[in-house]
């Protein structure tokens, strides 16, 4: 079978006639399926080129005005490059909006003439927001290695000096690995909500502290490792604290010594700053040794008898028993009852008897001390006035 000039039928001889019209019906079968290209070219005319192994049509009579488009071999399709304004692979209704080919090895998608996404060999280029929306279910991005050996990691970059990243959230390779949120310049590193909401902080998928809309920081639970409910503006038990042994110099970490199991707090009720140990009112700092005169009102001389005041103390001599966090000890030591020097000088006493336990205020009892003194200095000098007198006489 012999390729035809063209599709017009020769005036000739019947035999010479049906040839012609056989090359032509199979030219027609073969789409044009020859080695060579057609020397009679029609626009629109199919051309099936066996040399590159592509099906493509004319688009003009002219030679190289030919559009390949789908492999004879596998059924691979094939566009031409195209460009965001005109992309190879387009719609009816939307041709500015398709796929087309970027650059070598990349693929860009367009919409309205404009690129908005581009897939490189290693990653992916987003011209615009990236908005993830799934109707009737969570929606989810994972970044995930599928290895154990590589990080998952998330850039943030917004200048032109750290172009590596500016903040980087990462998750670290292994299933032991550290999560890190790193935070590179010298600007401010905010977190914060933009409304009035808690920020909790957990640990072991339990709330352990909080920023309130207030900004009080509170803690939670009410174990011997966690917070307490007390009132205040850190609402918790406190901080844990070491034994406090001579390794605890903080160059060592495998020498310093353990916890102690007991955490520190302090409160402040307006007047004095009390202190907890555990669930355990300890003590107070006494706000009385601040006494600058503009923190003071109706003063007066304390006007009490501070010798019959003394007289009426029972100091005394004592050693701890087991009690709360107290341990027993051989030790002796010196001092009072507390509720005993309350009924004595009142403000000298902090706390109510069988609630809590009760301690001594320094300053009220200086005070009564000091009075005392004065008094009996006073009797002194008036006594040896006298003497003086009589021995003069």
């Amino acid at each position: 079978m012999s390729k035809p000039l063209n599709f017009d039928i020769a005036d000739d001889s019947g035999a010479n006639v049906r040839t012609d019209l056989n090359n032509v019906f199979e030219s027609i079968i073969r789409n044009h399926g020859y080695g060579s290209e057609p020397s009679a070219r029609v626009a629109y005319m199919w051309y099936a080129n066996t040399v590159s192994g592509r099906m493509g049509f004319y688009k003009t009579a002219n030679s190289g005005d030919t559009y390949e488009f789908i492999s004879l071999v596998n059924g691979n399709f094939y566009g031409p490059n195209g460009s965001a304004g005109t992309p190879s692979y387009t719609f009816t209704n939307s041709g500015s909006s398709g796929f087309y080919r970027s650059a070598s090895n990349q693929i860009g998608v367009s919409t309205n003439g404009s690129l908005v996404f581009e897939f490189k060999a290693n990653q992916v280029d987003c011209a615009g927001d990236l908005f993830i929306q799934r109707s009737g279910a969570d929606s989810q991005l994972t970044i995930s290695t599928g290895v154990n050996d590589q990080d998952s990691i998330i850039d943030l970059v917004a200048d032109t000096t750290n172009t590596d990243f500016g903040l980087r959230i990462r998750r670290q390779k292994t299933s032991t690995g550290a999560s890190d949120l790193i935070h590179v310049g010298t600007g401010a590193f905010n977190i914060f909500t933009q409304d009035a909401a808690s920020m909790v902080f957990a640990t072991s998928n339990a709330g352990r502290f909080s920023i309130e809309p207030t900004g009080n920081l509170r803690c939670f639970g009410s174990d011997s490792h966690l917070a307490s409910t007390h009132a205040g503006s850190i609402a918790a038990k406190g901080i844990a604290m070491r034994n406090g042994v001579q390794t605890d110099n903080g160059t060592n970490p495998a020498t310093v010594s353990s916890h102690t199991g007991n955490l520190f707090n302090f409160w402040w009720d307006g007047n004095d700053a009390y202190m907890f140990v555990d669930n355990t009112r300890l003590g107070h700092i006494d706000a009385s040794t601040t006494s600058d005169y503009r923190i003071k009102r109706n003063v007066a001389t304390l006007a009490v008898d501070a010798i019959e005041r003394v007289k009426k103390l029972r100091p005394i001599t004592f050693q701890y028993k087991d009690y709360d966090i107290y341990k027993q000890s051989e030790a002796v030591h010196e001092g009072f009852i507390a509720h005993e020097l309350g009924e004595v000088i009142p403000d000298a006493c902090k706390g109510t008897k069988d609630e809590g336990l009760q301690f001594i205020g320094i300053a009220p009892l200086v005070a009564t001390l000091t009075k005392a003194l004065q008094e009996a200095v006073a009797k002194i000098e008036t006594l040896e006035t006298k003497v003086a007198a009589l021995e003069g006489s």
